[in-house]
């Protein structure tokens, strides 16, 4: 046990106090700081309104009512007189538009005179037009107050939404295989090239010789882990802090896509950290034994090739099948199996699709896989560690005798 800590205080300090630890760690604060104050900092540099020119020959329109009324647009009023002059001002850009407003006997008509020829002002108007020429009709004709109002009753629309209010959105459950994915595969090859580069220590060596090889890969493995978390840590009570303040309103929705927060609860955060930790820590466990057999970092791309291809299927198959249709065999089946189930279990707990006992289950399998990598990587570990020269396979690796 003496042996474990020592190896896991080692690798924890190393990590958390080396520069690109410190860097990465400040670098994600203020990205999502900026990223949660990007719509309130856009906003302070929207563009001013447009500046419209209205004449009006309608005794009924006037600018004041239309800047209640259209909001979005700035109003001004012009005279007859000036019609020639505003034509060119639209005509070289200096304003907006010129609206011609006339009253004719049925309705009201309007011509316009604008370079950008904006839709959605021609649309606004013609409404609150058409509108006012109905109340003056119903007017006319003695309709009473309350029949008016009928008339201007709006049709009732609703956005649905595609999951109920108590279910994690789609977008959440994205964000989280994408945290999961990036995570392992950040801290994952960080072990192996720090594996790779003990090679070079002769103090390693030593260690090897004298130290249970189990306690020094787990040592190895929890110290990063510890380092990883408090990592995560520091960065989402930062982001939760600057919630917290007010300085900014968390957005409802990313583009096209709903965050529904809401229905995130406690039991699926810590769902979602088991899940999270014992995949890494099986991942790891992979990791330190692909390090261990490279002779140099520069090495490691193409030895953890693999893993990363593995970490990828098992991520993406979850968003192309087991997202679509969490209650098959098949989803079922990668929800359980170790290497995909850190991935698609998640998915089937956010939808509320997977039972105590098909959870307990996946749990337990990937508790003894990773337990089984980690005993499995303790036993190659030192063989790789002592190898020097050309790159050993995987076949190589398991035959060499220590």
């Amino acid at each position: 046990m003496r042996n474990f800590y020592l190896v896991f205080k080692q690798s924890f300090r190393e990590r958390v106090t080396s520069k690109s630890y410190l860097t990465t760690t400040f670098a994600l604060i203020l990205i999502s700081i900026f990223a949660i104050s990007l719509p309130s900092i856009l906003e302070n540099f929207a563009d001013p309104k447009e500046e419209m020119v209205v004449v009006s020959n309608a005794a009924d329109i006037t600018v004041s009512e239309l800047e209640k009324q259209l909001t979005d647009w700035e109003w001004k009023e012009g005279a007859q007189q000036q019609i020639e002059s505003l034509k060119k001002e639209a005509q070289e850009g200096k304003i907006a538009g010129l609206y011609l407003i006339d009253d004719n006997a049925s309705n009201y008509s309007v011509t316009y005179f604008s370079k950008s020829n904006d839709v959605a002002l021609n649309s606004s108007l013609s409404q609150y037009l058409q509108a006012k020429n109905t109340q003056r009709i119903a007017d006319s004709n003695g309709m009473s107050e309350a029949d008016q109002q009928s008339l201007f009753v709006p049709v009732a629309m609703e956005k649905g939404q595609f999951t109920s209010e108590n279910e994690v959105s789609v977008f959440v459950i994205y964000l989280m295989l994408m945290f999961i994915l990036m995570a392992v595969m950040m801290y994952g090859t960080t072990i192996a090239t720090g594996v790779a580069s003990e090679k070079a220590s002769r103090v390693m060596e030593v260690m090897v010789t004298k130290v249970n090889p189990l306690a020094m890969i787990f040592g190895k493995i929890f110290g990063i882990a510890l380092a990883s978390l408090m990592q995560f840590a520091a960065f989402f009570g930062s982001v939760a802090l600057y919630l917290k303040s007010g300085l900014v309103e968390p957005a409802q929705s990313l583009g096209n896509f709903d965050l529904n927060l809401s229905a995130l609860t406690v039991e699926h955060c810590v769902y979602f950290f088991i899940f999270f930790l014992l995949g890494y820590l099986l991942y790891a466990s992979l990791y330190a034994v692909f390090g261990s057999m490279v002779s140099r970092p520069e090495e490691l791309n193409g030895t953890t090739m693999p893993i990363s291809i593995l970490l990828m299927v098992s991520a993406f198959s979850g968003i192309l099948f087991v997202m679509d249709d969490p209650a098959s065999t098949l989803s079922k089946f990668m929800a359980t199996f170790p290497f995909t189930s850190p991935f698609n279990m998640i998915i089937l707990i956010m939808k509320d699709a997977a039972s105590f006992g098909e959870i307990a289950l996946s749990i337990g399998l990937l508790v003894i896989t990773t337990f089984a990598f980690g005993y499995f990587a303790a036993k190659v570990y030192p063989k790789g560690i002592l190898h020097f020269g050309e790159n050993l396979k995987l076949r190589q690796l398991i035959m060499r005798k220590s």
